[in-house]
């Protein structure tokens, strides 16, 4: 599918000195900020009769040196731009799936008659329009679905590269290839891309997502050997030749055939079978699943609105009961059948280690392993290698026969947990699996605590995720999805002086890492234009790889869920930290929002004795012009795709109740209003005024209203998507789905934060807990005695 797209945008950009110390009295004036309307000298009165035709919008991106096989060690300003055409395609496509009528028969009717839709509506009415909200649901229901298909297809490709899987093995030998070698640098290890081994743009979206998670591309490629994929990162050459100028992917016959003899399926994702074929997890009789139930006939006479749920493959409550063996199929008993089939690979002659114990979770890097026996025994990483290779209370066989000896009618990863909790509950079974002979001088011997981190993220490559990946990659597609869809909006791609806007983020993206390399204890939050530099480098994942690891002494994570409430906190130190060092504001956008962030750093002293750097920096801004060329609606503020609400379940730590929850969130409400009422009064004083606080997102043609630039997408649906809801992550307690085991923490780490950057602990009411991007455990932790 594909959809012409070419509108003029402008925006601008500038030419940039650096300035990596912090600002001083004789710096040098900052560069203008981000223009929404190219600056005069970049559009010369035209000779012409007709002015549009001595403009090519398609300037910037037409000719890009991207020719050279090596990645670039940083980001240039031609890859950059070769990203945002490729997510232009990719939103195109987007538009495309979700107002096609009639797909996988979701039909516009359903929603009522269409006839009534008057698109010049205000948007108090278009809210209280309960069709159009729906309208828009159905539309969002044909791109859950084209994503789930899509995830599958990424698997196929996946699997048609040479797989070498790694082996315990090759984790203790000193130089493996396979593993504390995988990362060195070389030209033998780079795969040369040609046009035909292009896959579909749907397939390319897919793995765009997969790498944006650079901790767990990483492991997963280790996982299966594919060392030159992850080396050789995204063609941008040969993608800036596929996609168009109007944004039309474009791939030879030859490609197609190629693609469709080694993966078995069709190049259009809608042109797959409607049924997902697979072996029962019980019985491996071959079933067939349709991809949703949701789809009906245009002519099907509907009583109410629809349900898009569904209980398909592709839907948001899979249940498929196998005809031979009698099991529901659904994603819980696929979830725990994944679990067992990887504990088969690692009790497997070839000794395949589990998912999450591959990496630091500390540093994200390979670990070189003790060169003593007792150490290489003992390594805290592996423990749950050891855990469940062990004899202990007969875990393996539990294991191995969870879903196919009907010891447990529905098997789920609750089922798991509950094994590993009994192994903790006795200290016999852990001295036993960590080879201790003799007791500590106190008599008491304590697991090392990166052990138990280790357990927690292996248990988070499994809830609510089936797929042989570390993180459910629809839930990812859907969240990316955010970040895509605003740079198509703010559209530097046309601008006249796009390169040189570049060239500016570039350098923001710069000064953003030197932030993190010195804050380790933080989290920096990136506005638009950092990310879209940070998205780019990390599309290059062996260059990603030695830079930050040169620069930080880490392996940094780009984290793919961070609570809505601590994203704010975090942008507004990243804020402040950002301004106090380059002299310069650091989210260029005149929302209120931003407005009232900045209004927030401004210490009340030290602005009555006429001393607050912060209130000179935010006036700069407005005085020098710049915030005139940074309007609300088309500015680089908070990068928050990654936002996510904290879902408040049953058996959760105090920290996490709801009523907690509520509270600290209208304190931070509270907060931000009396910035807001602070910026409003510093504005009225210069003659300025502050936009107001509603603020609205159109998704698929209906309006929802937002309180904060930093929220979570209210508008994505629970229970409609394939895999986990994106907008949510667990915060939960023992006993309850995403919690972890018992004796690893306590209870107070959600499944989805274990799987992020370092360890991703939460705040626990025994204390605070610091960075986890660091593995820097704050005060008062007593989760690990």
């Amino acid at each position: 599918m594909s959809k012409t797209v070419s509108r003029l945008r402008k925006s601008g950009g500038f030419n940039l000195t650096d300035s990596s110390s912090r600002s001083s009295a004789d710096a040098p004036a900052p560069p203008p900020a981000y223009s929404a309307v190219a600056p005069p000298e970049a559009n010369p009165p035209s000779t012409t009769e007709d002015p549009t035709e001595a403009v090519n919008i398609n300037a910037a991106f037409e000719k890009l040196n991207l020719e050279n096989p090596t990645p670039s060690y940083f980001p240039t300003s031609d890859a950059c731009l070769a990203h945002l055409k490729l997510l232009f395609a990719l939103q195109s496509m987007k538009e495309d799936v979700g107002y096609t009528d009639g797909l996988w028969g979701l039909w516009d009717s359903r929603a009522g008659p269409v006839s009534n839709y008057n698109p010049d509506r205000s948007i108090e009415e278009r809210l209280q329009d309960k069709q159009l909200q729906v309208l828009s649901q159905i539309r969002e229901k044909r791109w859950a679905l084209f994503v789930a298909r899509a995830v599958e297809r990424y698997e196929a490709w996946w699997r048609t590269f040479p797989w070498r899987p790694l082996s315990e093995g090759d984790m203790l030998a000193p130089y493996s290839d396979a593993y504390i070698d995988f990362v060195k640098d070389g030209n033998p290890h780079w795969i040369e891309w040609t046009e035909d081994m292009l896959p579909p743009l749907d397939v390319l979206m897919v793995w765009h997502t997969h790498m944006l998670n650079p901790r767990s591309f990483l492991e997963d490629s280790m996982l299966a050997g594919l060392r030159a994929l992850w080396h050789s990162g995204m063609p941008w050459g040969l993608i800036h030749r596929a996609i168009d100028t109007d944004f039309v992917y474009n791939v030879s016959d030859d490609g197609k055939a190629l693609w469709c003899a080694k993966t078995g399926l069709s190049w259009e994702n809608a042109d797959d079978p409607l049924v997902k074929t697979m072996k029962c997890p019980r019985c491996s009789t071959m079933v067939q699943i349709p991809w949703t139930t949701c789809g009906m006939p245009e002519d099907y006479e509907f009583d109410g609105f629809p349900d898009l749920t569904g209980n398909g493959y592709g839907d948001g409550n899979l249940q498929y009961r196998c005809l031979c063996c009698g099991v529901v199929i659904c994603k819980e008993l696929l979830s725990a059948a994944k679990f067992a089939a990887d504990t088969c690979a690692l009790l497997a002659p070839i000794g395949r280690p589990m998912p999450g114990t591959i990496l630091n979770p500390i540093n994200g890097k390979p670990e070189t392993p003790p060169t003593d026996y007792g150490g290489r025994v003992r390594v805290p990483r592996t423990f749950p290698n050891r855990l469940l290779k062990s004899g202990c209370n007969a875990i393996r066989s539990k294991m191995v026969e969870l879903v196919t000896s009907r010891r447990i009618a529905q098997p789920t990863m609750h089922d798991v947990r509950s094994e590993i909790e009994k192994i903790f509950k006795d200290k016999d079974y852990v001295r036993q699996i960590d080879t201790v002979t003799t007791d500590p001088s106190d008599g008491r011997y304590r697991l090392d605590p990166v052990a138990r981190i280790c357990i927690r993220k292996m248990m988070s490559r499994y809830w609510e995720n089936f797929s042989p990946f570390a993180l459910d990659l629809c839930a990812a597609v859907m969240r990316q999805g955010i970040f895509v869809e605003k740079m198509y909006k703010l559209d530097w791609l046309h601008s006249p002086s796009a390169r040189d806007t570049m060239d500016r983020l570039r350098l923001k993206y710069s000064r953003f890492v030197k932030i993190m390399a010195a804050n380790p204890d933080n989290v920096a939050v990136p506005t638009l234009d950092v990310d879209l530099a940070w998205h780019t480098h990390q599309l290059s994942p062996s260059a990603y790889y030695r830079f930050m690891t040169s620069r930080t002494a880490r392996f940094i994570d780009h984290d793919d869920k961070i609570e809505e409430q601590a994203l704010n906190k975090h942008f507004e130190w990243t804020s402040k930290e950002y301004q106090e060092r380059y002299g310069e504001v650091y989210s260029e956008c005149t929302c209120w929002y931003c407005e009232s962030i900045r209004s927030s750093l401004i210490s009340p002293v030290g602005k009555v004795l006429g001393l607050s750097n912060q209130e000179k920096i935010a006036e700069a801004f407005h005085s020098s012009g710049a915030a005139k060329l940074c309007p609300p609606s088309n500015s680089a503020h908070i990068s928050s795709h990654n936002s996510v609400k904290a879902q408040n379940t049953p058996g959760a730590p105090r920290s996490f109740s709801p009523s907690i929850h509520r509270y600290m969130g209208e304190v931070q409400r509270k907060r931000l209003d009396a910035a807001y009422a602070k910026a409003q009064k510093r504005a009225a004083k210069k003659g300025r005024q502050i936009p107001p606080k509603t603020e609205y997102y159109d998704h698929w043609g209906y309006p929802y209203a937002i309180y904060g630039a930093y929220m979570y997408p209210m508008w994505w649906s629970t229970g409609m998507y394939y895999g986990a809801c994106p907008a949510v992550i667990a915060a939960c307690g023992v006993g309850t789905a995403g919690a972890c085991c018992n004796g690893t923490c306590g209870g107070g780490v959600a499944a989805g934060a274990c799987g992020g950057p370092g360890v991703s602990l939460s705040i626990q009411s025994a204390g605070t807990i610091r960075d986890p991007d660091a593995g820097v455990i704050g005060r008062r932790w007593r989760g690990w005695k």
